[in-house]
């Protein structure tokens, strides 16, 4: 048994190509859907819907418990795993960050924020602590200067589908070799760590920091910063000014 746990484009990416396999039975197949998965498309689909669209079994973790032979792949599922509860030890997951850097929550709006150049998607082993797992691959990309929160989440999915597909056979032969995390350069960021109704722009510092607290909180349909009573969606940095993109599509220059 195969299950996709999580939400959002990634996990339909990886069941869609479990699902053109010719070597993979659909019964073989099922989710396990994260708790605000209502069924219903909004900005991202929903795997919840997808699976029933494509006839796939929809199991909880209570279900899974009892699976021995399963493989069970996380990608923006939102429940810590406790292993010791499944029959199996083929549990994996594929963390937004380029671990042990930003283990836990909030990762995409940190690397952000703190104008991180680079960034990926890392594939570990699942073990009873949060994103410590021992690493199998990773998938790393260059951050763009102006990219957003938003630009960066979808880069994310993106790299992590990417990844899943180069190594689900590799891990399915189980002739993968894993590497431990170095404890020395780990970070960890809970998830009431930040309150994103509470992140302002507080227009102080040089300019790209002033940059990367803008672009860190461009996250439609989540939040949208406000800069000088403006609603911002785009920022651009040059050497002495920003130019902002507003709501309206209405152009100023910060400088």
């Amino acid at each position: 048994m195969y299950c996709i746990a999580g939400k959002n484009q990634c996990s339909l990416d990886a069941l869609s190509y479990l699902i053109s396999r010719n070597d993979i039975d659909k019964r073989n197949l099922s989710v396990c859907i994260n708790s605000d998965d209502d069924g219903n498309d909004n900005w991202q689909p929903s795997l919840m819907k997808y699976a029933n669209d494509n006839d796939i079994s929809i199991l909880s973790l209570n279900d899974l418990y009892k699976i021995k032979n399963l493989y069970f792949f996380s990608l923006e599922f939102d429940k810590i795993i406790k292993t010791k509860k499944f029959l199996s030890k083929n549990l994996f997951n594929f963390h937004f960050s380029l671990l042990p850097k930003y283990r836990g929550c909030h990762t995409n709006y940190l690397q952000i924020r703190n104008g991180e150049t680079e960034t990926g998607v890392t594939c570990h082993e699942i073990d009873d602590g949060i994103d410590t797992g021992r690493i199998i691959d990773r998938l790393i990309y260059q951050i763009d200067i102006n990219d957003t929160s938003k630009d960066n989440y979808l880069k994310l999915m993106s790299s992590a589908s990417k990844l899943f597909i180069n190594i689900f056979d590799l891990i399915l032969s189980g002739n993968y070799s894993s590497t431990e995390q170095k404890q020395s350069d780990a970070s960890y960021f809970s998830r009431k760590s930040i309150n994103y109704k509470e992140e302002k722009v507080n227009n102080e510092g040089d300019l790209i920091t002033i940059h990367n607290q803008i672009r860190s909180l461009i996250f439609p349909p989540y939040q949208i910063p406000i800069v000088r009573n403006k609603e911002i969606i785009k920022s651009k940095l040059f050497d002495d000014h920003l130019i902002l993109t507003d709501i309206d599509n209405k152009v100023h220059v910060y400088d």
